[in-house]
């Protein structure tokens, strides 16, 4: 009888959101007219955002801080440029994540309660912003090669490094693949562990053959990725390649909860001589 279920599996990939996965910042050079390769194809056309720092000097605003968010003139903030002080002086120069915190894609600031910075307290804020540029108009995409082509009559200059978002879809994932990985991480697990620990599994053996059930459920999904698809269209092979990345995290995390309840190996028995 598996130790893990279904629905634990289910909820494990729910929260992981292991339908997608988001890639951020991926640097890469627009030359010309010529295509530039993304690290995935099959890409979610709609996700995709192209942007770069073009800010000529940090951007500064006063704000008043408190428990909400507060919004900035910008979105999309470059990570880490942020700087908060208490004056234009620098007279108290906050620190991020103990006094305030910041959302980067949104470009809003809250202050902490922990922190230093008073409720409604006025500040000074420094930031640098990424300008993002114009899909048809500044850039194309190829979705399924997973390219980004410059356009002449864009704002993109020639030979100019942006930053790429996107997200890649990795398919849904049946009822019927869940119930059959369940089953295979259940046989695995049996052959494993010491007897003695089957009658009354602990919470890390139910751990380790979750994760071994989401190893497994990664696996058919690499498979079946390159069967829908076809193991040519650059779609297929990209999917394959992140289920089988996921695939080997789970089986190694699954590893690490269950090696110290394998079974004990019998000792070698050395030839009698005649």
């Amino acid at each position: 009888m598996p130790f893990t279920s279904p629905e634990l599996v289910r909820a494990h990939l729910s929260d992981l959101r292991l339908g997608e996965i988001t890639v951020d910042g991926i640097a890469i050079t627009l030359s010309g007219t010529q295509a530039a390769s993304l690290p995935h194809g099959g890409i979610a056309l709609s996700s995709v955002s192209v942007k770069a720092d073009r800010s000529a000097a940090p951007a500064r605003e006063s704000r008043s801080l408190s428990a909400d968010w507060v919004a900035l003139s910008h979105a999309q903030l470059v990570p880490g440029t942020a700087l908060v002080a208490s004056d234009g002086s620098l007279t108290v120069v906050y620190v991020e994540n103990e006094d305030y915190i910041v959302d980067c894609v949104s470009g809003r600031l809250r202050r902490l309660a922990i922190g230093a910075i008073a409720n409604g307290q006025p500040v000074e804020i420094w930031y640098r912003f990424f300008h993002v540029y114009t899909l048809g108009d500044d850039f194309t995409v190829d979705p399924t090669a997973g390219t980004v082509t410059r356009k002449s009559s864009g704002a993109i200059a020639d030979g100019q490094t942006v930053l790429v978002d996107y997200r890649v879809p990795l398919g849904a994932v049946p009822d019927s693949v869940i119930e059959r990985a369940v089953a295979e991480a259940s046989e695995s697990v049996l052959a494993m562990i010491d007897p003695r620990h089957a009658e009354e599994p602990v919470n890390a053996i139910i751990i380790g053959e979750t994760h071994w059930a989401v190893a497994a459920v990664c696996r058919i999904r690499a498979a079946a990725s390159l069967t829908e698809s076809g193991a040519a269209v650059p779609a297929g092979r990209a999917a394959a390649q992140v289920w089988l990345e996921l695939a080997a995290n789970y089986d190694r995390a699954g590893r690490e909860h269950l090696t110290r309840f394998a079974a004990p190996i019998a000792p070698l028995q050395s030839a009698k001589r005649t």
